[in-house]
């Protein structure tokens, strides 16, 4: 009996966890991203428009075009049936993730029925977060989502001036989002 005890413990250990299925599904179709950025504790938003501002003088029209439908703060996003059936598990949604932000390595810390916890590294992900990370997903529902990503990053010398009045080497970012959805079918980009 205590052989089959220390075996059943050794093959725990050996295996990596299988994490359950989350209870709440994301519904396919469009869903519409806010986002919220913060440096140093500051939501630094009032600040990207006033430099997204700034920049539309200097650009020629085509340019000004594509300036004055970027708006990072707020974006939609198409979830086919299949990858809201992978959300559905966290081990998934891990790669889902790291796709998502690029250059990073991200492990499960934890899980409830409708929330995880990971944390990680990233070299130079997209969100201009780099160094260890960690963050948070939250299913509030099967229509909307919410979370976080945070680390160190760094930002262009000009940018941190705009934005903090002050040049650093290394600034903490914090990405907080609520995707919230739309509709099932997907608007055309």
């Amino acid at each position: 009996m205590k052989k089959i005890a220390v075996g059943s413990l050794l093959l725990c250990v050996a295996l990596p966890m299988q994490a359950a299925p989350f209870s709440v599904q994301p519904q396919p179709g469009e869903w519409q991203v806010s986002t919220q950025t913060f440096v140093e504790g500051n939501n630094v938003g009032p600040q990207l428009l006033l430099i997204k501002q700034q920049a539309a003088a200097f650009l020629k029209p085509a340019q000004l075009e594509k300036l004055n439908k970027y708006d990072p703060s707020q974006f939609n996003e198409c979830l086919t049936p299949t990858q809201a059936s992978v959300l559905a598990d966290p081990q998934k949604s891990m790669d889902f993730l790291v796709k998502a932000l690029g250059q990073c390595q991200l492990q499960l810390d934890s899980q409830t029925h409708n929330a995880m916890t990971f944390s990680g590294y990233c070299d130079a992900s997209k969100h201009g977060i780099e160094g260890k990370v960690n963050g948070q997903l939250n299913y509030q529902s099967q229509t909307q989502v919410t979370g976080f990503i945070e680390g160190v990053g760094t930002l262009p010398p000009p940018v941190q001036l705009l934005l903090l009045g002050r040049v650093q080497p290394q600034v903490h970012l914090r990405n907080n989002f609520t995707a919230d959805w739309q509709q099932t079918s997907c608007s055309a980009r």
